[in-house]
């Protein structure tokens, strides 16, 4: 098993969740509904037609095809056996699927993709000349990279040392047309504040940690209150989507 990480170290995704997938994968689960507007916001420029094809990688346990129903096919392709095995989901890490898809989706990922270039020229390779990459990932001046690199990664057995997105036209450029480069709001909600807390422990595998400090740093990051008990937590991400050229 991979030993807490120094600040200074970068673990490759397949490392990490080969050992934090399954607590991860109990967070999707106990709050499915947690992050739907960090999916949704994924289409607000180029979403999928109906009968369309979508890949989604990594996948995870699968969770994008809840969001798009039905009315598109969607193919969840993983890269680790840390999620656990589902029937919806391809755990082929070096084999991907010989196809070209209308949509490609990287969510919440990039940043610990060590070798960038080549996972991007792949994504590509599967997209259909006019179709559209979708990337969406923690914004390099975000001060959510404070928590995640800070007390994440002080609190969980992989550490957390994550190389984030900038808005960069001309990096992503080389895939296609970029026709939209964003930061944009897409809170979690939560049916209470415990609800809350026990997402993040387990999302982001955390252990040992002071008690009350997870919901200090949540605070930090901000957490608004409704009247009837339910909390959002002001979760942002840099949104890009590149058509891909003929």
């Amino acid at each position: 098993m991979l030993q807490p990480q120094e600040d200074d170290v970068a673990v490759d995704y397949a490392e990490i969740f080969e050992i934090r997938g399954q607590r991860y994968h109990r967070a999707m689960l106990s709050q499915p509904r947690a992050r739907a507007n960090e999916f949704a916001r994924l289409f607000d420029v180029a979403p999928p037609s109906a009968g369309q094809r979508v890949l989604d990688v990594p996948a995870g346990g699968g969770y994008l095809g809840q969001w798009l129903g039905d009315r598109v096919q969607v193919t969840s392709l993983e890269l680790t056996d840390g999620f656990g095995h589902s029937s919806d989901v391809i755990h082929a890490p070096a084999n991907w699927p010989d196809a070209l898809y209308d949509h490609a989706v990287c969510l919440a990922a990039l940043h610990h993709i060590s070798d960038r270039p080549a996972f991007l020229g792949l994504l590509r390779d599967r997209v259909r000349p006019g179709g559209t990459i979708h990337l969406a990932d923690v914004h390099q001046d975000s001060p959510l990279t404070g928590f995640l690199d800070g007390f994440v990664g002080r609190y969980n057995l992989t550490g957390h040392h994550g190389d984030y997105l900038r808005a960069d036209d001309d990096l992503y450029g080389q895939l296609g047309r970029v026709i939209r480069c964003e930061e944009a709001s897409c809170p979690w909600v939560f049916p209470s504040e415990p609800d809350m807390l026990d997402f993040c422990s387990e999302l982001f595998g955390l252990e040992g940690h002071p008690e009350d400090a997870l919901a200090t740093e949540l605070r930090s990051i901000g957490v608004r209150h409704a009247a009837d008990g339910s909390v959002e937590l002001d979760w942002r991400l840099l949104y890009i989507d590149i058509e891909v050229r003929p």
